[in-house]
């Protein structure tokens, strides 16, 4: 007596048989193969067909079915079989898929016994959903049929390459832990995909020939069939026996294989079922572990779940699950704007947003940064909605607010000191003013009127910077030009006939560039204002401050009576000297054929600051 395996697929065009079922009915080829479900159902009596198929599409409130037909073995011979099959889920989809056995219908006691182990066992998967209770009923059920008081499921794990024990139970040895795959008869019966019955004669033949090794006690039979679902070997099943007078025979083997067919995928079932289960309380625990707020919304923005981060945020508004996420996070009766949930659903590409925490009354508690990530069904590739994960910013809000207050101040602060800074520079300008009236010598006047000007060109900046929103550079163009209508206006009447232009193309300035830059400006423009004309001359004076290559060119060029370096002169153009240098840069100054004179300063380009 055989028993016969086959799956039948969730839309029921397809059939799958085990490579004995394609023996026992005499079809091309040696092994398992897929079958059109009409040619199955040809090979069924005509008078059991209709029975067969209602029975196989027939939804059971046990998920076991069972029904008798004779199936065609030959040209014009039938055998009577049982049919117990069962609904199986088939893994990463809702579909179910039909596993079934034929077992032989044939006289005799030990058939009705082996009928009723197989169906006890089909009926023990659906209500065990616990492994280690399975395999104990299994266990039980085996030993109604032959003596199995040492009995072992042993699993193999591909990925890990390891053979586990769930369940083990044996007179002399305690439960191996899970190990690499060996070279004990588990291995072998795993490497091979046959049954074993292994006699002390049989075990010392295939120890001689290097294929097994003694594991643990010695018994004096072993029996061991493999654990398959359609191709697979996934695990054994073993019985042995310690005792001399106890000893195992083919029927035994032969009982063992049928069960062990049976319980094969009732084992795979609940082992996936198991892993499920793990997974989804792994996931759950990572979902409910997460220190930040974790909502996931439907198509609809209607809440389908959120881990505990969210409901102690919003405890006022508990329920969460099943209202709107406008509704339950924010009181409004309309979606807010901007939405990054709302963004998401459209483009299908993450988004983020800053949104306040309300409390009860919709007053603002805090705040939150929202990123939205589109929640796509791995297996449809389709959108089915929205995963949001809220971080509780509240505190980095409070300190930004708080350091752009520091700033304001620090801002307000700083402008007082410039506005200060070019008062007092000013108060220095009037009592040098008001010193030089008492001067009689033209030369210490000149020099005092000179020092004034310096006073005002750093002035300027300080003023400057003390009107601009940025505390940190000025416009060295618009201050060029300030600069110059104050020293026009001081040199009259050596100035009056001169016209005047600035061309500036450089980056805002710091300070610690314009104001030697400024004094600088102050010495060339006032050295050609005093020693190029004469007192209602007409000419012109341009300043340029371009980049070149690395440098940046500060030019003054005037059109007045060429170079002339007067006795007074030579102070400042010291002074000019002294600060290019400062800057790492040259200074030099040239009379121009046909007249007119080119002062010229030349200096490395500042180089930005760090971050």
């Amino acid at each position: 007596m055989k028993i016969y395996s086959y799956f039948l697929s969730p839309s029921f065009k397809k059939i799958w048989l085990s490579a004995d079922l394609v023996e026992l009915l005499h079809l091309p080829g040696s092994s398992s193969i897929w079958l059109e479900y009409r040619q199955w159902l040809n090979l069924v009596h005509p008078d059991d067909r209709k029975r067969a198929e209602i029975a196989a599409r027939k939804k059971s409130r046990e998920q076991i079915g069972r029904v008798t037909y004779r199936i065609k073995i030959a040209d014009s011979e039938y055998l009577k079989v049982e049919d117990i099959r069962q609904e199986i889920p088939v893994e990463g989809t809702e579909k179910r898929l039909i596993q079934g056995m034929l077992l032989p219908l044939e006289p005799g006691r030990h058939t009705i016994t082996v009928q009723q182990a197989l169906y006890e066992i089909a009926r023990l998967s659906v209500e065990k959903d616990n492994l280690v209770e399975l395999l104990q009923a299994i266990h039980l059920t085996i030993r109604n049929l032959m003596p199995a008081e040492n009995f072992y499921i042993a699993l193999y794990d591909k990925e890990s390459g390891l053979v586990s024990f769930p369940y083990f139970v044996d007179e002399y040895d305690p439960p191996p832990p899970p190990q690499p795959a060996g070279r004990g008869l588990t291995e072998y019966v795993l490497r091979t995909g046959q049954p074993l019955l292994a006699s002390p004669e049989v075990f010392a033949k295939l120890e001689s020939e290097g294929q097994v090794e003694s594991i643990g006690a010695p018994s004096v039979d072993w029996l061991g069939v493999p654990l398959r679902v359609q191709d697979e070997v996934f695990g054994v099943m073993v019985v042995q026996s310690y005792t001399e007078g106890l000893r195992y025979s083919e029927e035994h083997l032969e009982m063992l294989s049928f069960v062990a067919n049976q319980a094969a995928l009732m084992i795979k079932k609940n082992l996936a079922e198991e892993l499920r289960k793990e997974t989804e309380r792994l996931l759950a625990d990572s979902f409910a572990s997460i220190q930040d707020g974790i909502s996931i919304l439907d198509l609809e923005m209607n809440i389908v779940r959120v881990n505990p981060v969210m409901e102690k945020w919003y405890a006022h508004a508990l329920p969460l699950v099943g209202k709107k996420c406008h509704l339950a996070y924010h009181g409004k009766s309309d979606h807010c704007l901007p939405c990054p949930s709302l963004e998401t659903l459209r483009t299908l590409q993450p988004a983020c947003e800053s949104v306040p925490r309300t409390g009860p009354g919709g007053k603002i508690t805090g705040w939150l940064e929202l990123f939205s990530f589109p929640l796509i069904d791995h297996r449809t590739g389709r959108l089915k909605g929205v995963i949001e994960y809220v971080r509780d910013i509240t505190e980095r809000k409070k300190a930004e607010e708080a350091m752009l207050a520091s700033l304001k101040e620090k801002e307000i602060l700083l402008k007082e000191v410039h506005h200060r800074v070019k008062n007092n520079m000013q108060i220095i300008s009037s009592l040098l003013s008001l010193q030089s009236e008492y001067l009689k010598d033209p030369e210490a006047r000149s020099a005092l009127k000179e020092c004034q000007n310096r006073i005002y060109s750093m002035a300027l900046v300080h003023d400057k910077l003390y009107r601009e929103k940025d505390l940190a550079s000025i416009d060295f163009g618009d201050y060029a030009e300030k600069l110059l209508v104050h020293l026009f206006q001081v040199h009259i009447p050596s100035s009056e006939g001169v016209t005047f232009s600035v061309r500036v193309d450089v980056p805002a300035l710091t300070v610690d560039m314009a104001i030697p830059l400024g004094l600088i400006l102050t010495e060339l423009v006032s050295n050609s204002l005093q020693h190029a004309f004469n007192p209602g001359q007409e000419g012109s004076l341009e300043v340029s401050f371009l980049p070149e290559g690395e440098n940046l060119v500060l030019e003054v060029r005037d059109d007045g009576r060429g170079y002339q370096l007067e006795s007074g002169s030579r102070f400042g153009l010291e002074i000019v000297r002294l600060l290019s240098a400062q800057l790492g840069g040259k200074f030099n100054i040239t009379g121009l054929n046909g007249g007119g004179t080119l002062a010229r300063v030349s200096f490395p380009r500042p180089r930005p600051a760090p971050g």
